[in-house]
């Protein structure tokens, strides 16, 4: 009997507890599903079915932003210099090391002349 008490009041407490998270998430989401009221162009009001016909215009009053975005592409620029060299480098060094001399091709060449004839005496 106790253990039927102890499930039935786990029950409750976590019911309870669940309640109250969906209770809290809901009224978060209500707030964030306040209407907006977009205005256009013109300062007019929108319906809210050519809600997403309006241009959003954003102001910029801060000089700041034209100091990162020049340091930003000035950051940009220089590593794709150095991301150019690296990799013009790099293909300098496989071309090098892809070269076979002529000499190594001659004995190459020699040796599979001789297999060629041995396969050709058997």
């Amino acid at each position: 009997m106790k253990k039927l008490f102890y499930i039935v009041g786990t029950g409750l407490v976590v019911g309870a507890v669940a309640t109250v998270f969906y209770l809290l998430n809901n009224k978060k989401t209500k707030e964030c599903e306040t209407k907006h009221n977009y205005k256009d162009d013109d300062g007019q009001s929108v319906p809210e079915d050519k809600e997403s016909l309006t241009k959003v215009a954003i102001t910029q009053d801060e000089p700041i932003y034209e100091e990162v975005k020049s340091s930003a592409i000035g950051n940009m620029y220089f590593r794709h210099e150095s991301a150019a060299t690296i990799m013009s480098d790099s293909i300098d060094t496989i071309r090098a090391n892809i070269s076979v001399s002529e000499n190594t091709n001659n004995e190459i060449d020699g040796i599979s002349a001789e297999l060629d004839k041995m396969i050709s005496e058997d």
